[in-house]
């Protein structure tokens, strides 16, 4: 039979093989964190811009002080993605044969029967 990813076994076979310094595992393993760790010290050592942009945005929204504040807060306001519905049909094909061929859902839409 056989076993999931997640028995004990399993799980120590891989261990094993990740720790053993001389294995294909523990190469990848090292590699992967080596490259993790450089990316880290990277990010920190990064400046941040961030702070200064925003000092940047106040002074010019103050020279730009002429016209209407409202238009100028919409021009400034990141656009937002327009979001997805998640309701509604899925368009699976089951769904469509299920149209096509007029089939009525359950009668109870989907609760039990009930008892008495």
């Amino acid at each position: 039979m056989a076993k999931s990813l997640r028995s004990h076994s399993k799980v120590k076979a891989r261990n094993l093989k990740r720790y053993t310094a001389d294995s294909d595992y523990a190469v990848t393993a090292a590699a992967r964190l080596n490259k993790v760790a450089s990316r880290l010290q990277q990010r920190a050592a990064a400046p941040k811009g961030h702070e200064d942009d925003d000092d940047e945005m106040d002074e010019e929204s103050a020279e730009a002080g002429t016209g209407d504040n409202e238009t100028n807060m919409q021009e400034d306001a990141p656009q937002q993605p327009k979001k997805i519905s998640t309701s509604g049909p899925r368009g699976s094909r089951n769904e469509q044969w299920r149209k096509a061929h007029k089939v009525k859902g359950s009668k109870n839409a989907g609760r039990t029967k009930r008892r008495r």
